[in-house]
């Protein structure tokens, strides 16, 4: 599954709540949710209403998708539209950036990421991160893979 990110037309209708720069085609990817059919063991990660903030400014608008167990999922849109930041919230690691605020929920197996009860060490564990620029330890080549 791919989910697109897409900057909005320049002649969209002015509305009281702001447009953010770049936005989520949310009717494209409830398309393919929807043809995918899966039944709730198929289903790995989901997010129900999701939005985030920094500060004052919104980041991430009603992010509803659900992801599928063993299949690739692609993240596809221009520089700044919010894949990174969407990617960070699945490992929690937007709670290390100050005046970080996330609404909604993130389903991983069922059980919510935000939940009191969720160990992060743990979480991070299952869902890792790959970075685009590498940022290695002052140790050898065979450390830093270890």
């Amino acid at each position: 599954m791919t989910l697109e990110l897409e900057k909005p037309t320049m002649n969209a209708p002015k509305s009281a709540t702001p447009t953010p720069a770049y936005a989520i085609d949310m009717e494209a990817l409830g398309r393919q949710n929807r043809n995918l059919n899966m039944a709730d063991e198929d289903i790995c990660l989901q997010t129900q209403n999701l939005n985030l903030f920094y500060g004052q400014k919104q980041a991430l608008f009603d992010i509803n998708m659900t992801i599928p167990r063993k299949r690739v999922t692609a993240f596809i849109g221009p520089s700044g539209c919010g894949k990174s930041t969407l990617l960070r919230t699945f490992n929690r690691m937007n709670d290390l950036v100050d005046g970080c605020r996330i609404d909604g929920k993130i389903l991983l197996d069922g059980n919510d990421i935000f939940d009191r009860g969720m160990d992060i060490t743990s979480l991070r564990r299952r869902v890792g991160m790959v970075f685009q620029k590498p940022n290695p330890f002052p140790k050898s080549i065979y450390e830093n893979v270890a």
